[in-house]
């Protein structure tokens, strides 16, 4: 039987990124991608969500072109939106529905029947695909903001499975996902019979690729296989990166021991050669002769030898950029310890506003370290607004004495049209500017990033700049407000975090859906979301 590849569905041709400045942000980038699914993967910061934004067409290349042969749909890690966007609109859908209420109406646009070519049952499959997720009914005028984080995820993917699109491109679509929305997406995209392309930093997402494209600023590497066949073939990689570094340098101090000696040889000949002239009975033109082959002769073997030299070095050089330094991400948590039994928050009869569930009694006393879990839209990031008095409760009440710092899992808190720099500067920092740009290095921060508008910033170092925002403060806090604070991170960050938060000496509340994440903070409790109400429980 003949085998006939898979045709392209696009393809990169020396496709360039470049900030407004003129910097490059990567490229050129040349690769094909066809039906396969495949995962992206990369530091924070080196441009995926750019690199979707690009193929997707929703941003101009620096240089180069997407050539296309496929529909594709892409869905955003943290759509924009607004008070007024209504769920048809987050979906994409938002001039058909209006195309049909005006048809029910009786009031149709000339273009309304071709709008609703091969729609008219989209509703049908909008509410099936709903149940099948595990979503709420699907009401196309409900208000978007109504949904949590991770049910506006699943939505949004609802939306394009549901859509006439070969190619999926997917920005870090298990962020904000409970555990079982997560294996819901799986099968989801296991399902799936086009072509994929997701970034993410999600292992067990990753493990179901069937090929893997590492982005640098330089290129684009492509592995066959899932995550744990990419990770094994960049540790051989790197190892023999490393081998022929160490043979290049052994290579290098080889040949100058060599060079060395030569070199001895060669000006303890040419003193002998010229005090033996001397002594020969020969015409003065003679000698002088055989003293100018002797000294050139030596510098011959020493153009010779910088030749040599020159060539090793060079290849030293190359052979060390095959290896790659892994810079480590460090992350200082300032705070002060809260003294076992001090109070740390109160709740009396608590009851959330937009949830039905029985009022909450819950106290915590330091140094508790709680994790708050359960499934999307249970009531995970309005408990924690409601602590923080950004929401009113429905009834009860609650107090919390201590200096508190709160990362919101959309990032609320941060003006986009600021630097990090500024961010800091405008809530007092007690660091000077040398010890802030130290600190935010070690986030991987470097002194270019925190100067630009945070809007041209990665998600994942927008939430690193929160972050340095929320802990790096005049008054140090002792009680964390934590909502999915590994969402948007690469896994060196994660870690980093992971070890931060381990030895915070404050009280932390914290919502996440990384149950590996959790084990690795030393938490003391665990909240625990039930049908019947609110269970704390020893973690």
């Amino acid at each position: 039987m003949a085998h006939f590849a898979q045709s392209p569905h696009f393809v990169l041709h020396q496709l360039t990124c470049q900030f407004a400045d003129g910097e490059t942000l990567f490229g050129p980038l040349d690769l094909t991608f066809d039906q396969q699914h495949c995962g992206l993967v990369g530091r924070n910061g080196v441009g995926k969500t750019r690199l979707l934004r690009l193929i997707a067409g929703l941003d101009l290349p620096g240089g180069g072109h997407v050539e296309s042969h496929a529909s594709l749909a892409y869905v955003a890690q943290q759509p924009d939106i607004a008070p007024q966007t209504t769920l048809a609109q987050l979906l994409g859908y938002g001039e058909t529905f209006a195309a049909l209420t005006r048809l029910e109406q009786g009031r149709p646009q000339a273009d309304d029947i071709d709008r609703l070519e091969g729609q008219w049952d989209l509703n049908d499959r909008l509410q099936a695909a709903f149940a099948t997720a595990g979503l709420p009914v699907f009401d196309p005028q409900r208000p978007a903001k109504d949904l949590s984080g991770g049910e506006r995820m699943r939505a949004a993917l609802c939306g394009a499975m549901l859509g006439n699109a070969d190619f999926l491109l997917l920005d870090e679509p298990t962020n904000h996902l409970d555990t079982r929305a997560r294996e819901g997406l799986y099968q989801q995209l296991e399902s799936w019979r086009g072509g994929l392309l997701v970034a993410s930093h999600d292992r067990q997402l990753l493990a179901r690729m069937q090929r893997i494209v590492e982005l640098t600023p330089g290129a684009l590497h492509s592995y066959g296989g899932n995550y744990h066949d990419y990770r094994h073939q960049r540790e051989l990689e790197q190892q023999a990166a490393r081998a022929g570094l160490e043979h290049a340098r052994q290579e290098r101090r080889r040949t100058r021991a060599r060079q060395q000696k030569e070199h001895d040889i060669s000006q303890r000949r040419s003193a002998q050669t010229l005090k033996t002239v001397d002594t020969l009975n020969i015409a003065s033109f003679e000698r002088v002769a055989y003293k100018a082959a002797a000294k050139e002769s030596l510098g011959t073997l020493r153009k010779q030898h910088q030749g040599q030299k020159g060539s090793l070095d060079a290849a030293v050089r190359e052979a060390w950029q095959r290896v790659e330094e892994d810079s480590p991400v460090m992350l200082t948590l300032p705070g002060s310890a809260v003294a076992a039994g001090k109070q740390v928050l109160v709740l009396e009869q608590l009851q959330l506003p937009f949830i039905t569930m029985p009022p909450l009694d819950l106290r915590i006393d330091g140094p508790m370290r709680v994790a708050l879990t359960g499934p999307n839209g249970c009531g995970k990031s309005t408990l924690l607004k409601v602590i923080l008095g950004q929401w009113a409760a429905r009834g009860g009440c609650c107090h919390c004495p201590l200096p508190t710092a709160y990362l919101d899992q959309n990032l609320s808190q941060l003006d986009l049209s600021l630097s990090v720099v500024e961010h800091l500067g405008l809530q007092d920092s007690p660091l000077n500017e040398g010890r802030m740009r130290s600190q935010l290095a070690q986030l991987q921060l470097n002194a270019e990033r925190v100067l630009l508008p945070l809007a041209t910033l990665s998600g994942g170092e927008r939430l690193k700049a929160a972050l340095a925002c929320m802990l790096w403060r005049q008054e140090p806090a002792q009680l964390l407000l934590l909502d999915e604070p590994t969402n948007h991170l690469d896994l060196a960050s994660s870690l980093a975090i992971e070890a931060a938060l381990a030895s915070f000496p404050g009280a932390m509340l914290v919502v996440s859906h990384d149950e590996a994440f959790l084990q690795a903070l030393k938490l003391t409790h665990r909240l625990q979301w039930r049908q019947e109400g609110w269970q704390l429980q020893v973690f």
